[in-house]
């Protein structure tokens, strides 16, 4: 019996691609991805918890200004308002949060690095078109900046062979990069570099087929358990830490 179901489920899968729906059915598949992940986004929200924590859910209107409320959060949780940390953004833009994090946290030993194109985005994001959000880099008088200036999938991986991010200091990684490829790239990319206690904020995190996708394959696929510490804007910005 086992056998004749493997066996005809096989059968009606190729048959299936052989009928080749795609070819006339594929106006679908974005909205039904976009229904999917939504479904999926609601139930993980639903699961969340909304007492010990900061959690503004649910609210009818969007205060950008309330991500500055949640980074507070974060620095006295993780209890790093005087402590040296590494603080990666991965989409800077024109600098307010990078800046934001430089004043916040005056530790000597401490690091910022902030990646970006500073071209717009690399491609469409929902409404936005490719080259969207163009801006200059910022100019930061702290020493303890560094940016780097182009497509994280060309300078990620040769920042991680000249910076230790190892050395015992906390880190923090910003996601702004909006796009559900800038965002798994990253979050792959650094998975052995993160440790027990590191912070991973998300700016837009209740975009469903962007970084709240790029989160579920992240998290699912290396096992990476996040806690999820504080959200504001109806989980449009979230923040985790690593447990380990």
């Amino acid at each position: 019996m086992t056998f004749s179901f493997i066996e005809a489920n096989s059968f009606l899968k190729g048959f299936m691609l052989f009928l080749r729906p795609g070819a006339f059915l594929n106006f679908l598949s974005g909205p039904l991805l976009f229904a999917s992940n939504t479904i999926r986004l609601s139930r993980w929200i639903s699961q969340q918890p909304r007492e010990n924590i900061l959690n503004d859910f649910y609210q009818p209107f969007r205060d950008y200004a309330k991500r500055h409320q949640l980074h507070r959060y974060v620095i006295e949780k993780a209890q790093i308002a005087n402590a040296p940390i590494q603080y990666l953004e991965f989409g800077v833009s024109s600098g307010q949060s990078f800046r934001w994090w430089l004043e916040a946290n005056a530790h000597p030993d401490s690091r910022f690095y902030g990646f970006d194109t500073f071209e717009g985005l690399p491609e469409d994001w929902g409404f936005y078109k490719k080259g969207a959000m163009t801006s200059s880099a910022p100019v930061a008088a702290d020493t303890r900046a560094e940016f780097v200036k182009g497509l994280f999938q060309e300078t990620l991986f040769a920042f991680l062979k000249t910076h230790d991010l190892s050395d015992g200091r906390k880190k923090v990684i910003h996601m702004d990069a909006d796009l559900f490829s800038s965002t798994l790239f990253v979050l792959t990319s650094l998975a052995q570099h993160l440790n027990d206690g590191d912070i991973v904020m998300f700016d837009e995190f209740n975009v469903p087929n962007h970084e709240f996708q790029a989160f579920r394959c992240f998290s699912e696929s290396y096992y990476m358990k996040m806690e999820l510490i504080g959200a504001v804007n109806n989980f449009y910005q979230v923040a985790f830490r690593i447990v380990k």
